[in-house]
C-alpha cells in the first residue's frame, strides 16, 4: 500500500509542475576530473521546458520539451542521463569527456508502452554506470515503471533498459558495494517531503520496504555518497541549508531514527557538487 502511495504523490507532482504552465527549473552539478563544473539544467512545463548543458561557460542545449536528466562523475568522464518526451528511443546518454560531447545514444523500452518522463538517477559501479529511468502512465498517473541500464566505464550500453518493480518516486542512487542503495522522495502527510531509503540487490530487486530516513520538510538536490561503508545523503534543505544524513542503514516505515547535520548555508545560486573522493563542493551558478 505505501509503495502506491509514494508512487501517486509523485504523480500529483507531475500534473502540477512538469506539465503545468508555469515553468519550474532545477539544476544539478558534477565535476570533471579538471575541477571543471558540468551544470544539467532542466526547465519542466510551460514554453521554455527543455534541458540544457553548461560546461566552462559554454551552454549546449541537449533536449527542447518535457524532459528529466541527471549528471554523475566517473572513470574521468561526466555522464549525462536524460528521459525525453519520445515513443522510440525516450533514454539517452551523453558522456562529456575532455570537455567534449560525444553523440547521443538513444535506447527503447522494452516494451510497446508510451509515458511520460517523471524521475532518473544515476550512480557509478565498479564496472561503470547504472542508470534508472522512471515514467509514469499516461492514462493512469499514479502508476510508475521504472527501467534500469547498464553502462561500462565509456558510457557504452553493456545491458539495455529492463523493467524493475521500484515503483517508488526515484531522487538519486549509490553502488553500496553489493547492489545499490536508492534515494527516494514521499510526499505524503501534508507536512513536507521525507527521504526514504531501499537497497536493490545487483539486478534491480527490492531487499525491503522503504524506510523513512529523515523528518518531513524541504528536501531538493540529493545526493548519495558512498564512502568506505557508508552511505551519506547530502541536500538542501529548509532555509537554503546543506544537510547531511547518514543513510547507511535501512530503517522502518514511518519511524526516523538519524540525526541530520548542518553542514552550512547554501546560496539560491549554488548547487551541489560531489568529488571523486566524496566530498562535497559548493558550485555557483553561470
Amino acid at each position: 500500500m505505501h509503495a502506491r502511495i509514494i508512487s501517486f504523490a509523485a504523480a500529483l507532482l507531475l500534473t502540477t509542475s512538469a506539465y503545468a504552465q508555469t515553468s519550474e527549473t532545477q539544476v544539478r552539478a558534477a565535476l570533471l576530473p579538471n575541477g571543471d563544473a558540468a551544470r544539467l539544467t532542466v526547465v519542466t512545463g510551460g514554453k521554455r521546458a527543455g534541458v540544457k548543458l553548461d560546461v566552462k561557460g559554454k551552454a549546449t542545449e541537449l533536449f527542447n520539451g518535457e524532459a528529466v536528466g541527471t549528471v554523475e562523475a566517473g572513470y574521468g568522464r561526466v555522464l549525462i542521463a536524460l528521459s525525453i518526451t519520445a515513443k522510440k528511443q525516450p533514454f539517452q546518454i551523453v558522456m562529456v569527456e575532455n570537455g567534449k560531447l560525444s553523440q547521443p545514444v538513444g535506447l527503447p523500452r522494452p516494451n510497446k508502452r508510451v509515458d511520460y518522463p517523471f524521475a532518473i538517477a544515476a550512480t557509478a559501479t565498479p564496472d561503470g554506470f547504472t542508470v534508472f529511468f522512471q515514467e509514469t502512465e499516461a492514462d493512469n498517473p499514479s502508476e510508475a515503471h521504472t527501467y534500469m541500464v547498464l553502462l561500462d566505464k565509456t558510457g557504452a550500453v553493456t545491458e539495455e533498459a529492463k523493467e524493475i518493480q521500484v515503483p517508488w518516486w526515484l531522487a538519486a542512487a549509490a553502488w553500496n558495494g553489493n547492489g545499490y542503495h536508492l534515494g527516494l522522495f514521499y510526499a505524503g502527510g501534508g507536512q513536507g517531503t521525507v527521504l526514504s531509503m531501499v537497497s536493490l540487490s545487483k539486478d534491480g530487486a527490492p531487499e525491503q520496504h522503504p524506510d523513512w530516513a529523515t523528518q518531513a520538510g524541504m528536501i531538493t538536490d540529493l545526493h548519495l555518497v558512498a564512502s568506505g561503508k557508508s552511505i551519506r545523503a547530502i541536500y538542501r534543505g529548509a532555509g537554503g541549508r546543506m544537510v547531511e544524513t547518514d543513510v547507511t542503514k535501512i530503517g522502518q516505515w514511518g519511524q526516523v531514527t538519524q540525526k541530520s547535520k548542518d553542514l552550512g548555508a547554501l546560496a539560491k545560486d549554488q548547487t551541489i557538487a560531489i568529488t571523486t573522493k566524496g566530498a562535497v563542493t559548493k558550485i555557483k551558478a553561470m
